[in-house]
C-alpha cells in the first residue's frame, strides 16, 4: 500500500475532536468555461467569488473539492470532477471547508514520526485523473519546514501497510493532515487567489 506512489488528492476522514465521517461541504459557484479540470480530492480557493483548482503553494485553500453538479443541454449532471472548458448553468461544486476538518494523503517520498505535527509541508499539485475524476494531488515530502506551509500531519493513517517504524511501508506514507494555510487561518480576507 505505501510502498507504491499513487497520489489521489485529499480525502476527508473525520473533524478533529470528533468520529469519522462528520464531514460538513458548502456549495460554491464554478464559473461556465472554467478552462481546467478540478478533481475530487484537490484542494480549492477562492477566485472573484468562483472555485478555482490551487495551482501555486502560495494560495489560501478554500477547502478540498468534493464533486460538483451543473446543468449543461438542459440536463442536470452530478460529477466527481468538474471537466475543463465545461459551457454551463448554475454550476456549483461541493467543498469541504470546515477549518476542523482532517484528511488523509499520501506523501510522495517518506516522513518520520519526528514530523507529525511538529513540521508543516507544501503539496505536490499533480494532474488529475479524468477516468476516476481523482485528484494527483499530495504532500511534499521534501518541502518539510517549522515555517509556514499547507498542511501539518497530526497521524501516520492506522491501516495494515501503513507502519511508521518499517521504513518499507512509509516509503510513501498515508498521512492524516488538517489544512493549516486557509482562508479561514487568516484575519485579512482577500478575494483574489492569493
Amino acid at each position: 500500500m505505501s510502498t507504491t506512489k499513487a497520489l489521489d488528492g485529499f480525502r476527508p476522514t473525520r473533524q478533529r475532536g470528533g468520529g469519522y465521517n462528520t464531514r460538513a461541504a458548502n456549495e460554491y459557484l464554478v464559473s461556465s468555461g472554467y478552462t481546467s479540470n478540478i478533481f475530487s480530492g484537490d484542494l480549492v480557493v477562492n477566485a472573484g467569488g468562483y472555485v478555482n483548482v490551487q495551482t501555486t503553494t502560495t494560495q489560501k485553500a478554500l477547502g478540498v473539492f468534493g464533486g460538483v453538479r451543473y446543468t449543461a443541454n438542459n440536463e442536470t449532471k452530478f460529477s466527481s470532477f468538474f471537466p475543463a472548458n465545461t459551457s454551463c448553468s448554475d454550476a456549483y461544486a461541493y467543498v469541504y471547508d470546515d477549518p476542523a476538518s482532517t484528511y488523509l494523503i499520501q506523501a510522495d517520498a517518506s516522513v518520520t514520526i519526528g514530523d507529525i505535527n511538529s513540521q508543516n509541508f507544501e503539496v505536490t499539485l499533480g494532474a488529475g485523473n479524468t477516468l476516476t475524476g481523482r485528484s494527483g494531488f499530495g504532500l511534499k515530502a521534501s518541502t518539510r519546514t517549522t515555517g509556514t506551509g499547507m498542511l501539518r500531519p497530526i497521524a501516520f493513517y492506522n491501516v495494515p501497510g501503513n507502519n511508521y517504524k518499517i521504513a518499507a511501508e512509509i516509503a510513501f506514507p498515508l498521512l492524516e493532515v488538517r489544512l493549516v494555510k486557509t482562508v479561514d487561518a487568516y484575519i485579512s480576507a482577500d478575494s483574489s487567489v492569493n
